[in-house]
């Protein structure tokens, strides 16, 4: 039994016409591994608590970039369509008929998630260019008001001193 390699580049693999079904495949396995990778960082970064509070404090600091915020709302993202498309994966496993509908179904499921990213979006991305209040600001007050030297309480001005922030 002689075995056939297929050699595909991958301009063969984007002119595929699989439509609607190829491309909710691969989106749905970016996102699974995408969620996978925040959640094993997420396991790590939660973890230092233990050992090294203050490398948590540290990290805190860190995730307030405003590039974090972006990565989050792919996180945000890769959620909501893994969730949605699950759902569809599953409506269609115990309703097979429905595969005659996979078009309208994953136009659905993208329905679903642009409505849900709308408000998400706001929320994650409208501080960042001043429209809204951070989320969490008043909190953040309360503890840097109690532990005044915590690392994400302290900002660093122009000549690299420490100043402590409030």
């Amino acid at each position: 039994m002689a075995v056939e390699y297929r050699h595909r580049s991958l301009g063969t693999a984007l002119r595929y016409k699989g439509g609607e079904g190829m491309w909710t495949w691969i989106l749905h396995r970016a996102t699974g591994l995408g969620v996978l990778l925040f959640l094993v960082a997420h396991v790590i970064d939660t973890g230092i608590i233990i050992y090294r509070p203050d490398w948590y404090d540290h990290a805190l600091g860190v995730y307030r970039h405003p590039l974090f915020r972006v990565a989050e709302l792919f996180v945000f993202f890769g959620v909501v369509y893994h969730a949605a498309n699950g759902l569809r994966i599953v409506v269609q496993d115990f309703w097979p008929y429905i595969m005659q509908r996979q078009r309208q179904i994953s136009l659905a499921v993208v329905t679903v998630v642009v409505l849900a990213m709308i408000p998400i979006t706001w929320i994650m991305i409208a501080p960042l260019l001043g429209l809204a209040d951070e989320p969490g600001t008043a909190r953040h007050e309360q503890r840097c008001l109690e532990v005044p030297n915590a690392p994400a309480c302290v900002q660093e001005v122009g000549t690299g001193a420490a100043e402590v922030a409030l």
